[in-house]
This record gives C-alpha cells, structure tokens and sequence, in this order.
C-alpha cells in the first residue's frame, strides 16, 4: 500500500445499505424534500453531512456517496454552505476524485478563516493545501499548509496533526530540504503513536528512512526500513513489503555490501515476478550491476531509465546515479558532470517549490479574504442605505446649485469677462518670462526639447537637426574613454565582471559585452536598444541567449549574470 492509498482509502462494506436507511430517514423530516435523487432541505442536509463526517476516517467512499446525494445548489445558509464545501472536497481527496480548481474548498476557507471553530479552520487549510498539491501548485500547498500549522496547538486532535505533518514532510522532500523533511516526519511519527495510528506510524518510519536516503545516510535508512519491513509483514502489507526490500537493496548498493546486496536482490526479484518499466526498478537494477562489476548490464538498464518519462525526483536521482557508475568506471569528467546537474537541479527545486519571500507575502492572504467576505455580508444593506442617501444629497445639491447659477449667471458673467480680459495680458507676459528661465536653467534634455517643441522659439531646430544633435551627443557619452571609465565603475561594483566577460574563453561579441555593460549601469531597455541599435523587444530576447550562452561557458559567472541581469 503506497503513503497516498493509506491516507485515502476506499473500504467497500455494509455502509452502502446504512446510507441508503439514512437517506429513507431524511425523507422523514418535514423540512426536506428529495426529488431527482437529489436530497434538499436545511434539516436533511445537516442529518446526511453529520453521518458523512462521523465516517469519513474510516469509511470515505461511503462518506464521498452521501456527499453528493446533496443538491448543492438548495443551500441558502453560508455556514452550511462552508461545511458541504469542506466535507465535500475531503471526501472527494480520499476517494481520487480528479481535482481541477481550488473554487469549492476556498468557499470552506473563506468563511472558516476567520469562524471560533478551530477544527474546521484547520481542516479547510489543511484540505486547501491537499488540492494545491493535486493540481502540483506545491509553493501555494506550502503557504496553505503553513496556515494550518500555526492552528496545530488550538486543536486536540493528534491524527489530523499526523496528517498534516505528513504532507509538510512531502512537500520539502520534493524541494529537497531533506532536513526539514526529516523533522516534520518524525513529527508525524509522534503524532500517530499519540493517537493511536499503528499503521499510519509505520508509513511515517518509512518516511523518514526513504529521506535518510536522499541525505545519503544510508546505515540508518538502512535500519529504519529494516523494523519498517518486519511490521510490514506482520500485517501483511505487501506492497510496503515489496518498497521496503527496493530501498534497503538500494542501501546496501549505495553502501558497496555485496553479500547484502546479492540475499537482498534475490528476495527482491522473488516477490517482483514480472521486471518493471519503472525508473526506479531500472535503476536500482543499474546500480545493482555496477556493484558486481557487470558494466554492460549496468549501462544497459541506465540507458533505458534515461528513456523513462521521469518526473523531477526521478531525474535528480538518476542524475546521482549517473555520477556514482561514472566515477566506478573512473570517467571522473563524466562523473563531475553529472554530479554538478545534481546539485544544480537540487538548488533550483530548493528554490522554485519553496520561496521564502512569498510565504511571508502570502502569509495573511487567506485572513484578509475572509475579512473582505464577512464585512461585504455584514454591511451590505448599509452599504445600500447610504448610496441612496447619498444619491439623494447629491440630488439636492444639483437642483439648488441649478437654480443659484441660472439666477446670478448675467452678474458672473460680466465679472467673468473682465478677469478674463485683465488675466490674458498677465498670462502672455509670465510665459515669455517662463520661456527665458527655461532656457537658461534647465539641463541639455529639456533645452534639447524646447529646441523642438517651442514654435514660437526663434531657435527652433528641424527633426533631422535635433536627431544629429542627441546622436552625437550618444557617440560622446559611449565613446572608448567614457566606456572605459564605465567599465572600472561597473568593475567597482560588480567584483570585476567587465574583464571577466571580455575574456576569450567565454566568447562574447563587442555587441553583446556592450549589452551587457549598459544593462549594468541601469539603463532602460529601450535606451540599450538605442544605443546597440536593435528593437526593444529583441533586448530580452539577446539577453536569454546571452546568459544561455555564458552558462555553457562558466556557470559561476551565469549565477553572477543571473543575479545582476
């Protein structure tokens, strides 16, 4: 049984007939009403989602039945709309039903937020983060996660905090925070022996040894998935059996015991009676042979891992793997290579999944959602009253406003014409003193516009004559001794990058060092685009090409570029 089955577990049993007695009941209350198989009514909603919910743990797929024997679409009260949100996105989660958007649970959150029921609050962030990671939004499943966490000490319930622990632990697994991982998942161990979870207790263990291995502890993985292995057989989980034994094998490979190895390879390919496809079983199978010194074998079953539809973890693994059978073979190069694409995708997952600045962005993003839901409920027919007070006032205003106007309106405008005769005389001489100040104390840009926009300047130049102007005034500003001035400021600043990028090795043209030098000193990418002569629009794309180019030559000095660009 993988993690993700023990969490959502479909038992089929009795509970059919117990639902079709509860939905029989229902009919019964003199509030309710069932047509089109569709049950309605406040009170016989209320009778099927409290029988949901007192199952759902043990019983989902008869949980997720009567969930949706409800019309949805009868429910008038918000509180009850909320809690068919929650039960309903919980049941579907536990019963793989696909998930295609986050619109049903955010109704749970909005209005669970900010509600005094904690269970409920912490269960609609805890199953918002659930859909996240069914649609592999893991920064949003994260932040959603993270909400609920801070919930954990306001709740008595040691199962749900199990849970969620479990899903943190995953999410940093994936982000290959493996240390984090660890923690949040012998969290969940705890949690679990707490409440009494046997079997959720063993997944946990597992999932702490399988993160030892990512952090190439491999002795303690090893005996971690060894007690794992044995309570996997007491209860006679198999499919846990058949894991265990796949990534004990792995450490034994990783830790070069070959008796180990061999008793454990051959109980592996007795319980494995048909040779996977799977990137891991090829894998493992690679390594395998690379231990006992069978190259052929061994690059045979890596070619057709290569060819695997692999997903982000398969591919950092294998990545690994590629290095450790290089450097068997003493291709040190080749195992370097491989090994800096390790790291490299490591950093890069680290970064993508799990972005510390927005987590702080997004930390009270849910609270002021629901904050803006209850103020537009609670002060909409205030809201409605004093738009037509004010509508009224504004009423008022016009007609009075109206009637004064059109009875003083000859005196005004007699008074009007004389400002106005008595201004345009004023007007016309402070332009004129304007126009001089401007020209004499403003810098060469607006004296360079003045030049061409003030038509009734004597000075006014043609647009050819100004383009010559500002061209030669570009040629100045971007001539070899105000380049090389430049050149030593960006140096100053940038650790001496400018002599780094104008070495041969790295292989960049005059026009894409001068690209680069100008994007440096702050300027636009339409003023770059000016002086190197190109469309704005292709800056962006020179400057992608470039760094792609820069980083087959030195990634050092790309992660520099990708800094600063």
């Amino acid at each position: 049984m993988l993690k993700s089955d023990l969490f959502r577990t479909r038992n089929n049993s009795l509970w059919f007939y117990w639902i079709y007695v509860l939905v029989a009941t229902v009919l019964g209350v003199g509030c309710s009403h069932v047509s089109d198989g569709l049950i309605r009514g406040g009170r016989a909603i209320d009778a099927v989602m409290d029988k949901a919910e007192s199952i759902m743990d043990n019983d989902a797929a008869s949980a997720d039945s009567l969930m949706n024997l409800i019309d949805s679409h009868s429910i008038r009260s918000k509180e009850r709309l909320a809690r068919y949100a929650l039960l309903y996105t919980a049941a579907e989660y536990k019963n793989y039903q696909p998930v295609t958007s986050d619109s049903v649970i955010m109704m749970a959150v909005r209005h669970y937020s900010i509600s005094n029921d904690m269970d409920y609050r912490f269960l609609s962030f805890y199953y918002l983060g659930c859909v996240y990671l069914e649609l592999d939004q893991l920064t949003d499943a994260a932040v959603a996660l993270t909400q609920a966490e801070q919930l954990v000490d306001r709740i008595n319930n040691k199962y749900w905090e199990g849970l969620l622990y479990s899903q943190l632990g995953d999410i940093f697994n994936e982000s290959c925070d493996f240390n984090r991982a660890e923690k949040y998942f012998s969290m969940s161990e705890s949690c679990f022996k707490s409440a009494d979870k046997e079997i959720h207790r063993i997944y946990a263990l597992y999932s702490i040894g399988k993160t030892k291995i990512y952090m190439h502890d491999f002795r303690i993985a090893d005996s971690l998935i060894q007690i794992v292995d044995s309570k996997a057989e007491n209860i006679g989980d198999t499919l846990l059996h058949y894991d265990c034994l796949y990534n004990r094998l792995s450490c034994a490979l990783h830790m070069n015991e070959v008796d180990t190895a061999l008793t454990l390879y051959n109980r592996y390919v007795s319980v494995n009676e048909k040779p996977s496809k799977s990137p891991g079983y090829l894998e493992i199978m690679a390594l395998y042979y690379n231990l006992v010194k069978d190259y052929e074998k061994s690059e045979s079953y890596l070619a057709a891992a290569w060819k695997c539809d692999l997903s982000g973890t398969d591919s950092i693994y294998l990545y690994y793997l590629s290095s450790l059978i290089s450097e068997s073979k003493g291709r040190t190069n080749e195992s370097l290579e491989y090994f800096q694409n390790y790291i490299s995708l490591q950093n890069e997952n680290m970064r993508a999944v799990l972005s510390q600045p927005i987590l702080a962005a997004q930390k009270e993003q849910y609270r002021m959602l629901a904050e803006n839901e209850l103020l537009k409920s609670r002060h909409a027919k205030t809201t409605l009253i004093l738009c037509v007070v004010i509508f009224l006032h504004i009423i008022v205003i016009v007609l009075v406003t109206y009637h004064y106007k059109k009875k003083h309106m000859k005196e005004q405008l007699y008074d009007s014409l004389a400002v106005v005769e008595e201004l345009s005389g004023k007007i016309e001489q402070l332009k004129n003193q304007v126009r001089v100040q401007f020209h004499e104390r403003h810098d060469l840009s607006n004296r360079l516009y003045s030049m061409y926009f003030d038509f009734e300047s004597h000075d006014k130049v043609t647009k050819q004559q100004l383009t010559v102007t500002i061209n030669n005034l570009i040629k100045d500003y971007t001539a070899p001794d105000s380049v090389k001035k430049l050149d030593a400021l960006i140096n100053e600043s940038y650790d001496g990058i400018m002599n780094r990028l104008s070495d041969e090795e790295i292989g960049l043209s005059d026009k894409e060092i001068q690209l680069l030098r100008f994007s440096f000193a702050g300027l636009s990418s339409k003023s770059v685009s000016v002086i190197i002569k190109e469309s704005p629009q292709n800056i962006y794309q020179i400057k992608s090409r470039l760094l792609k180019k820069v980083k087959r030559n030195s990634e050092e000095l790309w992660s520099t570029l990708n800094n600063i660009c």
